[in-house]
């Protein structure tokens, strides 16, 4: 197939310096020739005529003229004397291997009869070396002391010697194996029917002249119904047909007239092309993904093709090319494609574990079949934020030695993640005892807000007791929640899933987490947080607050637990509301008034113990004309 290939993608190529004439079945018709025997050899006479007349340089015989009929003397004798006359004529012979009786293997040699083998210019063989595919692409070789003959030539290298090759003259030339190169399909060279040169019909003056001619049958080595002599050529595999024996030999002479026989590289530099090329090609592609590895595969299967067409077409030399192209380069492929799916799993692996560590497995899974989302990058999202941390942790971290203190924040982070990762949270950051957490990235949520309320509930209510002066304490949690649009950025490469959050959203919800330590809450959120679950969770409105790093003043509301809250809580938070409504128009007599009211509905209400405190320092130093009822937090 390598030797095959090259030739089906070139166009033919013109060849006239021979011309084939066939003894075809139109011959065997016009001249009433029996398809079961040997030709009348007057016909073969007349046909050399013919070709001395029409000035043809040099006729080559693939035809056996093997012993004298008794029955036709004058037919021997005219062919005899028309091969002198012409003066060169190649005779052929042909050397039969066959196995005796014994199983030992026997030669026996056909040759033209005496008188006829004296008068021709020489004397060659006509058998093929034949492929396993019944093809032939190398040429006749040389033989040496063939039944007694000192040494015999091809009957294409006689012609070609006879017809003035230079290429064929030195004795050296004859060393060394030699591929034919095809010129055209089969029938493709300058041809005529044996009958039609008789007749002189069919073909015009000089279509002989100075030509080498070379005489056969379409049918058969020898007569018509001995044996097909039709042979495989490089462009049979391609649908094109056989080629009969004798255009084979008119090709191999015009390879010698012209010189441009293909050679073949020598197998070590086949072997060295197939180690280097293997070795490449097998480490390079799986520097690769597999589609770059696909696309790697391409490009060097067709460069390998178009090489190895070109060093046929321009070069002569043609060499085992399929061997990368049909066998390592898929071999490679499939390498860099195990290579891959291993190197993928370990990083899949890695990336797991990144993303564990910020979300919960099931999820991790989901997200993992997002390739997008491995991409390094940032983009402005609208985020939900929660930040927490643990009241009185530094405290509890004084109290506590650091083999408890791992231990219990073990503990705690179990639990608080366990948490944020039933709403599909995504966990930014653990900063010692603080959770930094959002959602609404990587994937769309809409009801945020809702899934980071709810988490911020289970945060509180769920306790983790601690040891303090051998008495099981719990740790509570505060939280601080906001609404807002921050820059999500996936730093790092795609092996390693490192989110990060920034903004002054985030911030704010940071500084809402420690309002919690002024106002004594537990969960404290914006309004633009509040506004969308305000109908879903039992909410109050705490007032307005300055806080550090933000630049506006915010409403904070606090969250006070679920919706079946909201009837028992009511008292409190109609009472708490009018005093604050009170506190934002300057009247704080009366505000402190309505303040203790709620305080006798719930006596640690710590939103109220805060204005009462505030209000005492606003009677000791009032506010200018100008004030809002804003607290600055960022003062205190």
């Amino acid at each position: 197939m390598s030797y095959d290939f090259p030739f089906a993608l070139r166009s033919p190529i013109k060849a006239d310096e021979v011309v084939v004439t066939y003894l075809d079945e139109e011959s065997h018709k016009d001249l009433e020739q029996p398809f079961s025997a040997v030709w009348d050899r007057s016909l073969h006479a007349k046909l050399l005529d013919v070709l001395l007349a029409e000035q043809s340089k040099l006729v080559a015989f693939n035809i056996l003229f093997v012993d004298s009929n008794t029955n036709a003397m004058a037919a021997d004798a005219s062919l005899v004397a028309a091969v002198k006359a012409h003066g060169k004529v190649v005779s052929a012979m042909n050397l039969l291997r066959f196995k005796a009786h014994e199983g030992t293997l026997s030669e026996r040699l056909e040759v033209p009869f005496e008188d006829l083998l004296k008068a021709s210019a020489g004397l060659r063989k006509t058998g093929l070396p034949i492929d396993p595919d019944f093809g032939i692409r190398m040429h006749a070789p040389i033989l040496f002391n063939v039944g007694g003959l000192e040494e015999v030539d091809s009957l294409a290298w006689a012609a070609a010697r006879l017809g003035g090759s230079p290429f064929v003259q030195p004795r050296a030339a004859r060393e060394g194996a030699r591929w034919i190169n095809y010129y055209t399909p089969p029938g493709g060279l300058k041809s005529i029917s044996f009958s039609k040169v008789l007749q002189r019909q069919g073909f015009e003056s000089g279509m002989f002249r100075d030509k080498i001619v070379f005489v056969g049958s379409k049918l058969s080595a020898h007569f018509s119904g001995q044996g097909k002599d039709e042979f495989a050529t490089a462009y049979t595999r391609w649908g094109m047909g056989f080629s009969p024996g004798v255009e084979i030999h008119a090709t191999q002479c015009l390879n010698l007239l012209r010189g441009d026989w293909l050679t073949r590289f020598p197998k070590w530099i086949e072997l060295e092309l197939v180690i280097l090329f293997g070795a490449g090609f097998g480490y390079g592609a799986t520097l690769l993904r597999p589609l770059s590895a696909a696309a790697l595969a391409l490009v060097a299967g067709l460069g390998i093709i178009c090489v190895a067409c070109a060093s046929v077409w321009f070069a002569q030399v043609w060499w085992s090319w399929l061997v990368l192209v049909a066998v390592q380069i898929p071999v490679g492929l499939l390498w860099s494609w195990l290579h891959s799916s291993f190197h993928w799993y370990g990083e899949r692996r890695v990336l797991m574990e990144s993303l564990s560590l910020h979300i919960s497995p099931s999820r991790t899974k989901e997200l993992l079949k997002n390739p997008e989302l491995m991409k390094p990058g940032a983009k402005l999202e609208q985020l939900s934020i929660l930040f927490t941390d643990i009241s009185n942790y530094s405290l509890i971290s004084e109290l506590t030695v650091l083999q408890d203190l791992d231990k219990m924040l073990n503990s705690y982070f179990e639990k608080a993640l366990e948490a944020v990762h039933e709403t599909d949270g995504t966990v930014i950051k653990l900063i010692g005892d603080a959770i930094f957490a959002v959602w609404n990235t990587p994937e769309l949520q809409h009801n945020k807000e809702e899934r980071a309320c709810r988490t911020a509930i289970r945060l509180h209510e769920q306790l983790v007791f601690y040891e303090a002066d051998n008495q099981n304490s719990p740790l509570k949690t505060r939280a601080g929640l906001h609404t807002g649009e921050a820059l999500v950025s996936n730093f790092g490469s795609t092996k390693r899933f490192d989110y990060t959050v920034m903004g002054a959203a985030v911030n704010l919800a940071s500084r809402l987490e420690g309002l919690n330590k002024h106002l004594g809450t537990s969960i404290l959120a914006s309004r633009e947080f509040q506004k969308p679950i305000e109908d879903k969770f039992t909410t109050r409105s705490v007032g307005t607050f300055k806080v550090k790093g933000i630049g506006r003043s915010v409403q904070v509301c606090e969250i006070l637990g679920e919706l079946n809250i909201m009837h028992t809580t009511q008292p409190c938070r109609d009472s708490f509301a009018a005093a604050l409504r009170k506190f934002k128009r300057d009247e704080f007599e009366e505000s402190s008034r309505g303040f203790e009211e709620t305080l006798k509905i719930k006596p640690d209400d710590g939103p109220s113990k805060f204005y009462m405190k505030e209000i005492k320092a606003l009677l000791a130093t009032p506010p200018d004309e100008n004030w809002t009822g804003d607290v600055n937090i960022g003062e205190k």
